[in-house]
């Protein structure tokens, strides 16, 4: 186990080796070694640079990180706004993700008086209209997001009249 630093000796590298000698010398602390002083001034001036590179030396091809380069994938997500799974839809949107790029969104529009038939086959035009404007091949939505209709952003809204 290494021997621990120093305070006052890491203190004492920041100065001038006259005003090392003047506050550490046989008059003042007299804790100046002639014989170790010079080499300790030395260490913990260069300190940084000497930890650096051991370990650099220290550390093998094996714990050097690897990046691998990923190729962003095209991802739907579909936020639903309702209360529960089990409640009627208010709303829903849809956003168009290209790795960690949101690259197109679908304003939400509100679901009153739509059967799920009519909601299912929105949802395909959706999908349609980002697999042919970004040229990519999108099945279904990769994720669903479920917020509350209080959060509902469409004005006029019917559950935010006043």
């Amino acid at each position: 186990m290494a021997r621990p630093s120093s305070e006052k000796c890491r203190l004492c590298s920041k100065l001038s080796i006259t005003q090392a000698q003047e506050r550490h010398g046989s008059e003042a602390t007299g804790c100046w070694n002639d014989a170790h002083c010079h080499q300790r001034r030395s260490y913990y001036r260069s300190r940084e640079l000497y930890n650096k590179s051991r370990r650099l030396k220290r550390q093998s091809p094996e714990n050097i990180p690897l990046e691998v380069p990923i190729t962003p994938a095209p991802a739907a997500v579909l936020h639903l706004y309702r209360e529960r799974v089990d409640a009627p839809l208010h709303a829903i949107g849809a956003e168009l993700w290209m790795g960690q790029d949101k690259v197109a969104a679908i304003e939400p529009v509100h679901c009153l008086g739509l059967t799920s038939r009519q909601v299912a086959t929105y949802l395909q035009e959706v999908l349609q209209v980002f697999s042919h404007k970004y040229e990519v091949a999108i099945a279904k939505f990769a994720a669903q997001v479920e917020l509350d209709p209080s959060r509902c952003p469409i004005a006029p809204c019917p559950l935010h009249f006043h």
